[in-house]
């Protein structure tokens, strides 16, 4: 018989609970991130094509991306934004228009094959 969900840690940035299923001895964690619509709203205030450009060769801001994004990336799609392996994954994420919100700079990414 499975105990159910209970509370571990409730912060500001998360709240975490914990399962265990005794049939099993199944242990589970589910982690709920906050506040993950006021990094959306603090990006579109400032989305443009030319916000947090430098210099040729610099970094340029061009996302602002919630830990519940990062989170479920990793959970269902198996991309870590930590791991510059998965670096032309996360930009073809953020390119895509379902994800629109997380882009702070407009400019396009990822690499398209030119068409002929």
């Amino acid at each position: 018989m499975t105990t159910g969900w209970r509370l571990l840690d409730d912060d500001p940035v998360k709240t975490e609970w914990f399962a265990y299923d005794d049939m099993t001895g199944e242990q589970a964690i589910k982690t709920v991130y906050k506040d993950t619509d006021a990094v959306l709203d603090m990006n579109k205030s400032i989305q443009g094509k030319d916000v947090a450009k430098g210099k040729e060769g610099d970094w340029w801001h061009v996302a602002r991306i919630p830990p519940s994004v990062i989170h479920k990336w990793l959970i269902e799609d198996g991309i870590n934004v930590f791991d510059k392996n998965d670096g032309l994954r996360v930009m073809r994420k953020l390119d895509d228009p379902e994800w629109r919100h997380l882009r702070v700079n407009t400019g396009h990414l990822g690499v398209r094959k030119k068409v002929l």
